[in-house]
């Protein structure tokens, strides 16, 4: 039986504060007849999405130091536009199925999602759904199961496109979160 030695892995979560402060006096809240601040609560909730969506997709798209050629989870260049016709996918599932851990052994995940701005939410869709590809401008024999149906389930996000770092033509393969999640949000209390 060989020995082994435990390790720390260690990094660093810390919680920030994002709040908004409002102020009612006693002649807004008996003036209210329409019922005003009723919405209120809702305003307050749809505030509070957006700023996680913002805080969040910032932190994720300023990836220039966890996405890289060099941790060999990301292709840049010529060939990896994602197109109905798969090639830069079945690249990008490589690199994710070559992926190791901190041993240096393979992570043993799949990759489940297939995260991608609104210009490519079409070609995902189409590439989860379609039964075959075809390319008719060649006159030769070919196959034409497509080997991406069901496999990628697409996610779409405007923040992708939208957002500080952002493109219009890039896309992420991402493990199921249960099983490895790409990013951690903590809140207080």
């Amino acid at each position: 039986i060989e020995h082994g030695t435990l390790g720390e892995e260690s990094f660093t979560v810390q919680a920030k504060t994002y709040a908004k402060m409002f102020g009612l006096t006693r002649t807004d809240i008996v003036n209210d007849n329409l019922g005003a601040f009723n919405d209120i609560r809702n305003r307050l909730g749809r505030g509070a999405g957006l700023k996680l969506n913002h805080v969040f997709w910032t932190a994720f798209l300023d990836n220039v130091a966890f996405f890289t050629t060099a941790r060999g989870n990301c292709q840049d260049g010529g060939g990896s536009a994602l197109t109905d016709a798969g090639t830069a996918l079945d690249a990008a599932n490589l690199l994710f199925g070559a992926l190791t851990d901190a041993d240096g052994g393979p992570l043993g995940i799949v990759a489940k999602l297939l995260l991608v701005p609104p210009a490519l939410g079409a070609i995902a869709r189409r590439l989860h759904v379609s039964g075959e590809i075809r390319d008719t401008t060649a006159n030769t024999k070919y196959p034409t199961g497509n080997i991406w149906q069901n496999r990628f389930r697409p996610l779409e996000s405007s923040y992708i496109s939208t957002a500080a770092g952002g493109l219009d033509s890039s896309w992420y393969l991402l493990a199921d979160p249960a099983e490895l999640p790409l990013m951690e949000v903590a809140f207080l209390n």
